[in-house]
C-alpha cells in the first residue's frame, strides 16, 4: 500500500510539470506561405458509413446500459510513409498533407495510435477551407503512449497536415488507425438564432441567473470526449481539489464513462474546458480550451453502478493551463441529505448547463443489489427553464449548499418531456472507502493523502501555490430565501448569510455591506473566525412591501486590509411577496394510486412556478390541500397521471383549483389519460389603473354592455379575460368611445386590459 501511494505521489511531481494543449498563435504552413508552394492534399475516401447499422448499435448500448455514443470508428491505415504528400519550403522545412473524407459525416475524430513529434514540430487538423483549426499541437503534446486524439472537426472532410523543420527530419511519428464518423449530437459550427441544439429546450445555460452563485464551480466542470473501442462519447466531469490544495489535476467523472476504454485510449480522452455560451439564450461556445489525455487512477468497478457508487477518478496528463481560469470544487463524504444545490454537465455534449434542486435530497440505490449507494434528485423549475440532464451528463457533478461535490450521475429518468422524473447521482460518501482498501477503489487515498481526516473541503483557485493570507466571502444567503404570501400590508424580514475565512489569517474584523432594493447598509462584524471556518451573520430586519425585492450583499476589508480574492465577496438573492389575493389553493383527492399522479402550474412563458406530487398509494385515496402563491397574471394547472388512466383507478379523484373567493378549475373527467390542462388568470383584489392610460367603464356593474370612454384618441389594444385566462373580447381600435356586448357570456368576474403607448390599465367588469 504505502509502495502504490509514493509512487502516486511521484507520479504526480511528474505530470505536473507539464502544460500541454494546442498553441493557436503558431499557424498552418499553408496559412503562412504562399499556396504554388503546395501540391494539392491526396483524399482518402473511407468505406461507406451505415447510420443504419449504427442506429442499431445504439439500441443495443441502450438495452445494455451501455454509454450512448455520438460516432462510430471506421478502421483506417494513415500514416506518413503509405499516405498523404510532402512539399519543401523556403526555410527548410517540409509539410505533409492528407485529406480524409467520411460522407455525410456531422464531425469527424482523428484517432492516432502512433503519434510522435519532436521538438520544432506542429500538426493541425483543419476544415478544408479552415473555418475551424484544432492546433497547433506540439512535442508537448507527445506521450510515453504514443497515443493521442485531435479532438472533434466539424464536417465531412478534414485536412491534416505536419510540419518537420530540417533538423528533425524523419523523426515524426503519424498514425491515424481510426477516425470516429459523427452521425448525431454534433451541431453545426456555427448556428443561426433559429438553429436547434442538441440539448432540450428546457436546459438553463451557465450564464443565466440560476448560475449566479455558483461562477467557481462552473469553471470546474468540462465536457469529455470519450474515446472507445468502438466509438466515442461524451460525459461530463469536475476537477476536484485535494487537502493540499496543490492543484493536482484530478478529474472526477462516472466509471460507466470508462466502459470499452483501454488504458492506452484514456491518452486520447479529450476534455473541453469553458464550452458555454456568452449569454442565457445563446447555443454556441468556444472549444479551443482543451486538455489531451489522462490516466485512470481509480474507480468503483461496479459496472457502472450495479453494486456501487459508479465513480472513476482520472488526473490529466498536463497541467490545465492557467488562461483557462479553472477551479477545483471542494467536495464533502458526510452522510447529510443536502436542503438544495446544482448540477453542472454538458448534456449530449451541449454548451454547458445548469440543473436545479430545492427539494432535499434522499439516498436510493441504483443497481438495486446495494443500499444507498445513490442520491435521488428532483429537478425544479426555475427561472430560465427547468434543468434536467441527458445522455452526455453522465458523471456531472452534485453540489450541495456549501457548494462542494456529493455526487457524480449515473442516470435517471429526468428529460425536458419529464423534469419531474429522478436522477440518481452515486455517492462521495460511498466513493470514499467503501469500494475496497486498494488504492485504486477509493478516493480517499487521492483526495487526503495526508490522512487528515477531513470530512469536507472547499475549492480552490489555480494556479496553486499562492496563499491569500486575508479572504472574506460570502457562502450563502440563508434567508430571505423563499418568497411571501398572504401579506395584506408590510412584513418584517431578517437578513441572515453565512460568511467563510477563505484566507490563511485568522479573521477578527469584516465590513458587510448590503444593499435591499436600492437602499445601502452596513454592517461591522467582529469576532474569531479561524482559516476555512464559517459564521452565521444575523442582519437587522427590514420592513418589506408587497412585491420583488433584490438584496445584494458584499464583505470587504478583512482585518481592515485589502482582500485578497474579490471573487467570492458578493451573493444576490431575489424574492417576491404577495397580497391575500396571490394565494391559490389546490384540494386534491387522489385515487388508490397516489404515486401516479403529481402537477403543476405554469406562467405565460411555460415556466413552472409550482408543483406538487407524486403521492402515496392509498385504498380509498386520500384527501391533499396544497397553496401556491401566484402573481397577477394568466397561468396553465396540469395534472398528470404517470400511467395514464387519469385518477380513476379504485377510488375515483377530485380536484378543485380556487382563491380569492373564485374556483379557477375543477376536474372535467376522472379518466383524463395522462394529463388535464385548465387555463385561469389570477386577479388583484384591486387593480389600480395606469396613471397615464385612463378609461372609464360605465356602467359597472352591467347586464351585458359595458361603454368605454378614453380620454385620448391612441392607438390601443382591449382585451377581456374571463376568470380562466380565456380571451372573450379583443380589438385593436384609435376610437375613444365604443362598447363592448358580453351579454352573452356567463355571470361573473371579467378583467378588461388596455395597452397602448401610454402604458397598461387592468380593471374588473362584472356582469350580472
Amino acid at each position: 500500500m504505502k509502495k502504490i501511494i509514493a509512487l502516486g505521489v511521484f507520479c504526480l511531481f511528474i505530470y505536473t510539470a507539464v502544460v500541454a494543449q494546442f498553441d493557436e498563435t503558431i499557424l498552418p504552413k499553408t496559412t503562412m506561405y504562399s499556396s504554388s508552394l503546395f501540391s494539392k492534399p491526396q483524399e482518402i475516401i473511407l468505406p461507406v458509413f451505415s447510420l443504419a447499422e449504427a442506429e442499431q448499435l445504439d439500441k443495443n448500448d441502450a438495452k445494455n446500459g451501455h454509454l450512448a455514443l455520438f460516432s462510430r470508428n471506421i478502421n483506417t491505415n494513415i500514416t506518413l510513409h503509405n499516405s498523404g504528400v510532402w512539399n519543401d519550403l523556403p526555410d527548410g522545412s517540409r509539410v505533409w498533407r492528407v485529406k480524409i473524407t467520411s460522407a455525410n459525416a456531422l464531425a469527424l475524430v482523428p484517432l492516432f495510435d502512433r503519434f510522435y513529434l519532436p521538438q520544432g514540430a506542429t500538426l493541425h487538423v483543419y476544415m478544408p477551407g479552415k473555418q475551424e483549426v484544432l492546433g497547433a499541437f506540439t512535442h508537448d503534446n507527445s506521450t510515453e503512449v504514443r497515443a493521442f486524439c485531435s479532438g472533434i472537426i466539424h464536417g465531412e472532410t478534414c485536412i491534416v497536415e505536419y510540419n518537420e523543420p530540417s533538423e528533425v527530419k524523419g523523426k515524426g511519428i503519424i498514425s491515424i488507425n481510426q477516425i470516429g464518423h459523427a452521425y448525431r449530437w454534433i451541431t453545426p459550427l456555427t448556428r443561426s438564432a433559429n438553429s436547434s441544439t442538441a440539448a432540450g429546450a428546457c436546459e438553463v445555460n451557465v450564464v443565466c441567473s440560476e448560475a449566479a452563485n455558483w461562477a467557481d464551480q462552473v469553471r470546474s466542470a468540462a465536457r469529455i470526449l470519450v474515446v472507445s473501442a468502438s466509438g466515442n462519447g461524451f460525459c461530463s466531469g469536475a476537477l476536484i481539489n485535494n487537502v493540499r490544495a496543490d492543484c493536482t489535476p484530478y478529474f472526477l467523472s462516472a466509471q460507466h464513462c470508462s466502459e470499452g476504454t483501454t488504458a492506452n485510449q484514456y491518452t486520447q480522452w479529450v476534455f473541453y474546458f469553458n464550452y458555454q455560451a456568452a449569454t442565457c439564450n445563446g447555443t454556441t461556445g468556444p472549444t479551443n480550451k482543451i486538455v489531451n489525455g489522462c490516466t485512470k487512477i481509480a474507480d468503483s468497478n461496479d459496472n457502472g453502478g450495479d453494486t456501487g457508487p459508479d465513480f472513476l477518478l482520472l488526473r490529466f496528463n498536463s497541467n490545465v493551463p492557467v488562461s483557462y481560469n479553472a477551479y477545483f470544487s471542494g467536495w464533502n463524504h458526510l452522510t447529510t441529505p443536502s436542503p438544495s444545490g446544482v448540477s453542472i454537465h454538458h448534456p449530449d455534449g451541449d454548451i454547458k448547463k445548469i440543473s436545479t434542486y430545492t427539494t432535499p435530497l434522499t439516498t436510493t440505490s441504483w443497481g438495486g443489489s446495494v443500499n444507498n449507494t445513490h442520491w435521488d434528485v428532483k429537478w425544479a423549475a426555475t427561472a430560465n427553464g427547468h434543468g434536467v440532464t441527458e445522455p452526455g451528463s453522465s458523471g456531472s457533478p452534485l453540489f450541495n449548499n456549501h457548494q462542494q461535490i456529493i455526487g457524480t450521475l449515473t442516470g435517471g429518468d429526468s428529460y425536458c418531456a419529464t423534469p419531474n422524473n429522478k436522477d440518481q447521482y452515486g455517492r462521495v460518501f460511498y466513493d470514499w472507502t467503501s469500494m475496497g482498501t486498494a488504492a485504486n477503489r477509493q478516493l480517499k487515498i487521492w483526495l487526503d493523502p495526508d490522512n487528515t481526516a477531513a470530512d469536507s473541503i472547499g475549492g480552490a483557485n489555480a494556479p496553486c501555490g499562492t496563499v491569500v493570507q486575508n479572504d472574506a466571502g460570502v457562502l450563502s444567503i440563508t434567508a430571505p430565501t423563499e418568497n411571501i404570501c398572504n401579506v395584506a400590508t408590510t412584513v418584517s424580514d431578517t437578513p441572515k448569510i453565512v460568511i467563510r475565512n477563505f484566507g490563511a489569517n485568522t479573521i477578527t474584523t469584516i465590513i458587510i455591506n448590503y444593499t435591499i432594493d436600492g437602499n445601502v447598509f452596513q454592517y461591522h462584524f467582529t469576532g474569531t473566525l479561524l482559516s476555512g471556518n464559517t459564521t452565521t451573520i444575523t442582519l437587522p430586519a427590514i420592513v418589506l412591501g408587497i412585491g420583488s425585492h433584490t438584496f445584494i450583499f458584499e464583505t470587504t476589508l478583512p482585518n481592515n486590509q485589502t482582500d485578497g480574492n474579490t471573487a467570492n465577496d458578493i451573493q444576490t438573492t431575489s424574492i417576491q411577496i404577495f397580497p391575500p389575493s396571490a394565494s391559490v389553493i389546490l384540494n386534491l383527492h387522489t385515487d388508490d394510486y397516489g404515486s401516479e399522479t403529481h402537477w403543476e402550474i405554469t406562467n405565460a412563458n411555460t415556466q413552472i412556478v409550482a408543483e406538487g406530487g407524486t403521492y402515496t398509494d392509498v385504498n380509498g385515496g386520500q384527501a391533499i390541500v396544497e397553496t401556491a402563491c401566484l402573481a397577477t397574471g394568466c397561468y396553465t394547472f396540469t395534472i398528470y397521471d404517470s400511467y395514464g388512466d387519469g385518477i380513476s383507478s379504485g377510488t375515483v379523484g377530485s380536484f378543485t383549483l380556487s382563491g380569492n373567493g373564485t374556483t379557477y378549475a375543477t376536474l372535467t373527467s376522472p379518466n383524463f389519460g395522462t394529463q388535464e390542462a385548465h387555463n385561469f388568470c389570477v386577479i388583484a383584489t384591486s387593480i389600480e389603473e395606469s396613471k397615464t392610460l385612463k378609461v372609464n367603464v360605465i356602467p359597472n356593474p352591467s347586464n351585458g354592455v359595458f361603454s368605454l370612454r378614453f380620454d385620448e384618441a391612441q392607438e390601443k389594444s382591449v382585451r377581456v379575460f374571463d376568470a380562466l385566462g380565456r380571451i372573450v373580447f379583443e380589438k385593436k381600435t384609435s376610437e375613444q368611445n365604443f362598447s363592448i356586448d358580453l351579454s352573452a357570456a356567463s355571470k361573473g368576474v371579467y378583467i378588461l386590459e388596455t395597452q397602448s403607448s401610454l402604458g397598461k390599465a387592468e380593471q374588473k367588469l362584472i356582469l350580472k
